[in-house]
């Protein structure tokens, strides 16, 4: 094959990927219109900067009409497309972090923690917990295996807990310093046979303000029905919540969805997480790879305040942990 050939192909590859992530960019975009497309958001954290970059490489390196123009073309809309989804977020996360609320009350520290099903190492996980020591725990991927190792640890940093077992999503836990009230919303399935996909621990933890916690795990993305389905679920559930809530889990979505965007809106939620990776997290992996994909999440609504949120040691789980400090305010029914 001469030159001319191999520079051919070269152009046709080219080409090809940036109508793909063009492509993508553009349909994520219109996802608003049509909820399915929604998946393609989650990936905005490639998308963005590879429109950029194949924006500025046609732009610099193709020298031929109409091959140059076709390709600017599709790499323009892809970003611009982009960064619609993008810059909105990025400028949120930079007015978050840049305000950060003082606390001046007795504070809690509240953890969520998606420890990995296939995870066998029980001691980083033990040690992740309790170099943080939370007042409140919220696990996901919680297997029956998991809880016989932990909690017999964990019960001495946290002597009160709920739990579920069984179902597709429903190995959940939740462990307080404080006495817990299960809510009239908690639905929770205890056979490893049940088929029910959502599950939620929801309970009041009697501190001297008492206030709500609720936490699950939300299916995969794809098939993009169940989502929505849990969704629906969820949000009806917390909207039967009064006084002040804390709500966090793996949600399996990124804030860049409108899925996402829709929950917390539905939901009369406040973000108190803002552009904060969680997943990848070796060496689950066969190589390491930072965190691109914030799949867990932290909301809050009523007289809560919170301090900004940070990251924890991920003790062998794919996810990191999400740590924030906050406090209740004078108002309990808010």
């Amino acid at each position: 094959m001469n030159n001319q050939g191999l520079l051919s192909i070269v152009r046709f590859l080219f080409a090809g990927g940036a109508f793909f992530v063009s492509l993508s960019a553009i349909v994520g975009f219109l996802a608003f219109a049509f909820w399915p497309l929604d998946v393609f958001n989650h990936f905005q954290p490639i998308i963005f900067p590879l429109s950029l970059a194949l924006f500025l490489i046609s732009a610099i390196f193709a020298k031929h009409q109409p091959f140059k123009g076709l390709v600017l073309s599709f790499c323009a809309m892809g970003f611009v497309a982009s960064s619609l989804v993008v810059v909105p977020e990025v400028v949120g996360a930079v007015q978050f972090n840049a305000n950060p609320t003082k606390l001046s009350g007795e504070t809690r520290r509240l953890m969520t923690f998606n420890i990995y099903a296939k995870n066998e190492n029980l001691e980083g996980l033990f040690q992740s917990i309790e170099e943080q020591d939370p007042d409140i725990l919220f696990i996901q991927e919680y297997w029956s295996w998991h809880r016989k190792g932990l909690e017999p640890r964990l019960s001495e940093l946290m002597p009160y807990s709920v739990h579920c077992q069984g179902g597709k999503r429903s190995f959940l836990g939740v462990y307080s310093k404080f006495p817990l009230k299960e809510l009239s919303i908690q639905d929770c399935v205890d056979s490893l046979s049940a088929e029910q996909r959502t599950s939620i621990i929801a309970v009041q933890v009697q501190d001297e303000i008492p206030f709500n916690v609720v936490t699950t795990h939300f299916d995969w993305p794809i098939p993009s029905d169940r989502q929505k389905k849990q969704r629906r679920v969820v949000a009806d559930a917390l909207n039967k919540i009064d006084g002040p809530t804390l709500f966090g889990g793996d949600f399996n979505s990124t804030p860049f969805s409108y899925a996402f965007k829709g929950l917390v809106d539905e939901a009369g939620m406040k973000r108190v997480v803002w552009l904060m990776p969680t997943w990848p997290a070796p060496p689950t992996y066969p190589f390491d790879m930072p965190p691109w994909m914030q799949l867990d999440h932290i909301l809050t609504r009523g007289d809560v305040k919170t301090n900004l949120p940070h990251r924890g040691a991920n003790g062998g789980s794919d996810h990191y942990p999400l740590i924030i400090d906050f406090e209740i305010g004078d108002d309990p029914t808010s």
